[in-house]
């Protein structure tokens, strides 16, 4: 059977719950981003950020971090928080993640969390990360387990890491993975 991709809808308390201490709990940052292995000369990509839970915190890590958001609501919290932090190396830009405003072989990371599920055609998705790498760049997928005890999306939406890893495997190679209970990161490396 055949399902329609799941889009997170930014309405009602989105806010809290894409920075509250639950989600810090399930998401520890101080495990997540040292998996990256960014350092301060990466320009790092970070697909649907949201409210820069992700994008900050790289920032402090990686030279420039870009955010490319499409939804309205979110570009408006996340460049508000940009401003409010006066934080000069991150830029956010308005593009659908199948179709990225960023030049070819530009980025040394991409960082698709939590939006891997909501992409209709990941093939597309995957060739659109190489598109934007330089080749040896690292590619990081941060999704929810395909378990009913996890929160985030319907179950049937969810992609199994296998799912993830038998996409890129055109264009990447596994690097590493790792996660939990709730989610899973696996990182990439661009052939």
């Amino acid at each position: 059977m055949l399902h329609k991709a799941h889009k997170f809808e930014a309405e009602g308390d989105f806010v809290e719950h894409l920075e509250g201490d639950k989600r810090r709990e399930r998401l520890p940052l101080d495990k997540i981003i040292p998996r990256m292995n960014l350092s301060k000369s990466d320009l790092v990509v970070d697909l649907g950020p949201g409210t820069g839970y992700f994008t900050f915190p790289m920032a402090k890590s990686a030279k420039q971090v870009i955010g490319v958001e499409i939804e309205d609501k979110m570009l408006k919290v996340i460049k508000q928080r940009t401003e409010e932090r006066s934080v000069d190396n991150v830029s956010i830009v308005r593009g659908d993640m199948n179709r990225m405003p960023i030049a070819d072989s530009s980025a040394d990371h991409v960082l698709a969390a939590f939006v891997y599920h909501e992409v209709g055609n990941q093939a597309e998705l995957m060739a659109e990360c190489a598109r934007i790498l330089k080749r040896g760049g690292r590619l990081t997928v941060i999704d929810f387990q395909r378990r009913i005890e996890s929160d985030g999306p319907p179950i049937w939406v969810r992609k199994s890491p296998a799912n993830v890893k038998k996409t890129a495997s055109k264009w990447f190679e596994l690097a590493s993975s790792d996660g939990s209970k709730g989610y899973y990161q696996l990182m990439f490396s661009r052939n």
